[in-house]
């Protein structure tokens, strides 16, 4: 991963600026601070290694998360060593409209985490609601394609994870979520953040939830697919949808667009790996 090396002295002197990839944790060793290079700025260095080869895990907050297989005692002391998290987890997938999380709590008191992600503030219960670290960079794309005064609809906000990047750029966001506990979140994270003149949220099902026009709506759920045709009744000449799905779904989206008598370009964006051969995608919606 390509780098900048700096003075440590000088860390917080270049936080904000545009090299910067915020998305990626700096590097600290007695040499100085690694901090990660955004595309397109030059680099100094390549960023070291953090001298971890075992298991892959996610971290949220003071707890650590494993995916997949159930961990070994080896994996579990090698982690505790490695991070010594306050709580562990072990979450084999997510389930049903509410997208649950099927978990089990290995280890530790369990409770509320503060996490922190590209400068935004994020408050959840692992053990009720999920938190997909695989979509930071598409959180990221999305958060930069952002204009200042845009209108937008998140229909599926969940604690935030879209909803408070994209009115920290600046939109005003209708955020829609079904969850009661998710909700609960969303609002805590909303103040937080301080966005409260930036996002208006709603507890309940989209379809009844959404109103008005937008020049953006969101759709971040598996099975967006399925809502495009509500959507379609909130657009204008230019909006533009962000329908994740799992594999390429861009035919079923002509179809519909077609019956809707409406015309769109269609970009496919991958997000990440999803299981064996498939992909959690992206497909970014002009309407002409």
């Amino acid at each position: 991963m390509r780098a900048r090396l700096v003075p440590l002295k000088d860390i917080s002197d270049i936080t904000n600026e545009p090299w910067v990839d915020q998305n990626r944790r700096p590097f600290v060793t007695s040499d100085g601070a690694y901090i990660p290079v955004r595309e397109g700025y030059p680099s100094t260095h390549l960023l070291p290694s953090r001298k971890r080869s075992g298991r892959g895990y996610q971290k949220l907050g003071d707890a650590l998360i494993f995916h997949g297989d159930k961990p070994t005692a080896e994996e579990l002391n090698e982690v505790r060593c490695h991070e010594n998290p306050k709580t562990l987890y072990w979450i084999t997938g997510h389930e049903g409209v509410m997208r649950r999380p099927r978990i089990v709590r290995l280890e530790g008191p369990g409770g509320i985490v503060t996490h922190h992600e590209s400068g935004i503030i994020y408050r959840l219960d692992i053990e009720q609601v999920m938190f997909s670290q695989g979509n930071r960079e598409e959180k990221s794309r999305i958060s930069e394609m952002i204009n200042p005064g845009e209108i937008v609809a998140d229909m599926f906000a969940g604690i935030g994870y879209f909803t408070l990047g994209m009115a920290r750029r600046g939109a005003e966001v209708h955020a829609m979520e079904i969850n009661p506990t998710s909700f609960g979140f969303l609002e805590q994270n909303i103040s937080l953040n301080r966005l409260d003149k930036m996002i208006r949220a709603k507890n309940g099902d989209c379809r009844d939830c959404v109103s008005g026009v937008y020049d953006r709506i969101h759709m971040g759920h598996f099975d967006a697919v399925s809502f495009l045709n509500t959507a379609l009744n909130h657009v204008h000449q230019g909006t533009i949808l962000h329908v994740h799905m799992l594999g390429d779904r861009s035919n079923e989206i002509r179809n519909i667009l077609s019956d809707s008598e409406m015309d769109a370009t269609i970009t496919m964006q991958r997000v990440k790996k999803a299981g064996p051969r498939i992909w959690h995608m992206v497909a970014d919606v002009v309407i002409a």
